[in-house]
């Protein structure tokens, strides 16, 4: 999916079921001690298709967002799993499994070739 189109279906999306503009759905995940708390939206696996990132040493996080811990990086020689997207912090992160180290959780989509899951959370 294209960056534009997937920015729009969020931004639409969420002003027309709702009314008015809103966040999406987060769950509360357990910060190491001494860090900010991070929310985690709820996923699944809807896509399945593989992926990689575009660079080494990419961040495969605990939520959408900077200030969620980092479970473990991604090299761009992984084999990602891509499950679904949502919008976070600065655009949109899809949640993905890297099938080279079993690492699971939510990377920023411009980090991703093809710009990471083309189907919603």
């Amino acid at each position: 999916m294209r960056l534009r189109t997937k920015l729009a279906s969020v931004a639409v999306g969420a002003v027309v079921a709702t009314g008015g503009p809103v966040l999406p759905a987060t769950a509360a995940v357990a910060a190491p001690e001494g860090a900010a708390a991070c929310s985690s939206p709820a996923w699944s696996n809807r896509d399945g298709h593989a992926g990689r990132t575009n660079t080494d040493y990419v961040n495969i996080r605990t939520g959408p967002t900077t200030e969620c811990a980092s479970l473990g990086q991604a090299q761009a020689s992984h084999s990602l799993t891509l499950h679904c997207w949502v919008a976070g912090q600065d655009g949109t992160w899809s949640h993905v499994q890297d099938d080279t180290t079993g690492v699971g959780g939510w990377i920023k989509d411009n980090l991703l070739n093809g710009y990471g899951s083309s189907l919603p959370c």
